[in-house]
């Protein structure tokens, strides 16, 4: 393939102010004429035969990433996700239809995997030889596996709200993991920045307002989306929400998609926190703007949905535009009603997320009261195998009977109503 400068065309754009600049791989990417973050916006794509035919992986899409060619490319086969129709939880709550985006998956099993492989690739890039993030579990394990696979070392700051499962899958990939004794996200990334300004290391956290790189694989799930659907998209798009990047990067793929004129009207967005940790609902109901959603932190993140126990929205400057200009909203849920989500997900339709992505089962009752009967899409993020821990803790120990037909009988008749009778 040839040099994807060459091909494609990109630019600069601020969506606080407005202002777009020529594209270039500048070192300062805040906006020269109002100081917010900018962002990468695709202009002309070299060619848009690759929304032609299925994808074989993220990179199938490589004209629409800004990245300069196949071989500063960093793969594990992420990307091309299946869309599962959900019948089942679609007539439960009168929706008209629901379908589940399954980045579970994806290689080390979230939706990641697609912003680090672009983060890693820039970081090939530019030359870079150690990569460090921020995280509380999913961007460390994508991060540790990337780094591995492209030959470079990783160290990842891991904060108050990281999980034990993740901590070892990360430390699985060869990656230096370092647990730090702070809740705070915002204070992490502080230390997390300083550390690669001191040591020279290429910070690949997925946060927009840092690294504009690193969140350009959510783009793609817009474009697999539009395939999937055969450009007829749902009404609504659901997505859990920590710092944003995800439902970010999600709008702005489908804002190429309109750029180019394969849509007409883009999904509404509807982001899901926990109730715990809820910048997001508390910067639209206050009507904060980016900076001053930045000026307000969640005061105390406490949630068991750690993922996105975020106390601001790193990625706000597109999040809340996403949401604003789709006309969309912001739900959030209890604990208790994240731990359902997750059985009842698994039970009713044989998908078992993590707690973090159970937000968006957990939201679906208000949803529905909300939306009524309308198609939906929501992006199941993580896979339920990294949350083993909890699930040992919640779901009932196996039933212990010797081996005979009246046993298992006896067995059948004590189940409770709940479980499914073959």
């Amino acid at each position: 393939m040839a040099n994807q400068e060459q091909c494609s065309t990109f630019i600069w754009r601020c969506f606080n102010c407005g202002a777009t600049e020529s594209w270039d791989k500048r070192q300062d990417t805040s906006c020269p004429a109002c100081g917010m973050p900018l962002n990468i916006e695709l202009l002309t794509p070299a060619s848009t035969d690759c929304l032609e035919t299925p994808p074989d992986s993220l990179w199938s899409y490589g004209d629409f990433l800004p990245i300069c060619g196949a071989r500063y490319r960093v793969s594990l086969g992420e990307g091309a996700t299946p869309l599962v129709a959900t019948p089942r939880l679609a007539q439960e709550f009168g929706f008209q239809a629901l379908w589940m985006k399954n980045e579970m998956a994806n290689p080390t099993g979230s939706f990641k995997d697609r912003q680090i492989a672009v983060g890693i690739s820039h970081a090939r890039e530019i030359g870079a030889r150690t990569v460090a993030v921020v995280s509380s579990g999913n961007v460390a394990c994508a991060t540790a596996a990337y780094a591995a696979r492209a030959g470079l070392q990783a160290v990842l700051f891991m904060h108050g709200q990281a999980g034990a499962g993740k901590i070892a899958q990360a430390a699985a990939y060869g990656a230096k993991v370092l647990c730090i004794q702070s809740p705070s996200p915002k204070d992490v990334f502080q230390l997390c920045l300083e550390a690669c300004a001191r040591f020279g290391w290429y910070h690949l956290s997925t946060a927009g307002m840092y690294e504009p790189y690193n969140v350009e694989g959510a783009k793609t799930i817009a474009y697999e989306l539009y395939q999937q659907f055969n450009g007829d998209l749902p009404e609504y798009l659901v997505a859990p929400v920590g710092g944003g990047g995800l439902l970010g990067g999600i709008w702005r793929g489908l804002r190429d998609l309109k750029h180019l004129g394969l849509v007409r009207q883009i999904p509404q967005l509807v982001g899901v926190q926990a109730s715990g940790c809820a910048p997001l609902k508390m910067a639209l109901e206050r009507n904060f703007s980016f900076a001053e959603s930045l000026a307000h932190p969640w005061a105390t993140p406490n949630t068991i949905a750690g993922g996105i126990a975020d106390d601001i929205l790193f990625d706000g400057h597109t999040v809340l535009p996403a949401i604003r200009e789709t006309e969309g909203f912001a739900l959030s849920v209890e604990d208790p009603e994240i731990v359902a989500g997750v059985q009842r997900l698994a039970s009713t339709e044989g998908l078992l997320c993590e707690l973090t992505t159970a937000v968006v089962i957990a939201a679906l009752p208000a949803l529905a009261k909300r939306i009524g009967n309308a198609r939906v899409c929501a992006i199941l993020t993580g896979n339920g195998i990294k949350d083993l821990a909890h699930l040992k803790q919640t779901m009932p120990a196996p039933q212990s009977i010797p081996p005979s037909l009246e046993a298992v009988q006896q067995a059948l008749d004590a189940t409770p109503a709940s479980v499914t009778q073959p």
